[in-house]
């Protein structure tokens, strides 16, 4: 983990974006890497034992970039939620995810504006342990929800950049929204209408000490 901090640092600094590029496949390959014995995984936070639905766990705060772990129960899941601006690398620990992706078909920059935008809906992806990172940018795969499919739960490192609460030019604080699809959309569409909003009635973590590496 202390190879991911230090790539991950490095690849989003301000001062340093002249070899972003190589710099961002330095820190997935890393990412592949970590296992769950390195972050520190307490197996008894993917039992159904708490009260919330998601455990969230700090790994890194830093100006430029985040690194967090969040640990999911039995079909649990973070809903539909945006990265402004963001990129984002993610690495199942523990258990199986699945991942639904959705990509932005406008200019991001524009979209961050508006209430309601449309998105390109991707294919689901099941992701275990022993898959490679999932990958998103400004623009694709931007939209997720995570879901634990697995008996057992299930755990991510995410690793995000710039941070959430960072400033957007001209918006202020870089806000994290919820999408919710608008009614009566045509069926099996590939594009699909969404409403964003702040808040979500059903979703809520709680938080655990970090006792990796």
């Amino acid at each position: 983990m202390e190879a991911v901090r230090r790539q991950a640092v490095l690849t989003f600094s301000r001062k340093n974006r002249a070899r972003f590029e190589e710099n961002f496949n330095i820190l997935v390959s890393a990412m592949s890497k970590i296992t769950k014995e390195e972050v520190g995984l307490d197996d008894s936070l993917t039992k159904d034992t708490r009260s919330a639905p998601v455990t969230y766990v700090n790994i890194l705060q830093h100006e430029d970039v985040t690194i967090s772990m969040f640990v999911l129960r039995h079909k649990s899941s973070l809903p539909l939620h945006d990265h402004p601006l963001m990129h984002g690398v993610i690495k199942v620990v523990s258990g199986i995810l699945e991942i639904q992706n959705y990509s932005f078909v406008e200019d991001p920059s524009d979209i961050v504006r508006h209430r309601i935008v449309c998105a390109r809906k991707e294919i689901p992806k099941t992701v275990g342990v022993n898959d490679s990172p999932v990958i998103l940018t400004p623009t694709n795969g931007n939209i997720h929800e995570i879901t634990c499919t697995g008996h057992d739960g299930a755990a991510f490192v995410d690793v995000l950049a710039p941070p959430y609460g960072s400033v957007l030019p001209n918006l202020g604080p870089r806000p994290c929204f919820y999408y919710f699809e608008v009614p009566d959309q045509p069926a099996h569409s590939e594009i699909v209408k969404f409403v964003k909003s702040q808040n979500h009635p059903e979703f809520w973590t709680d938080d655990a000490p970090y006792l990796g590496r």
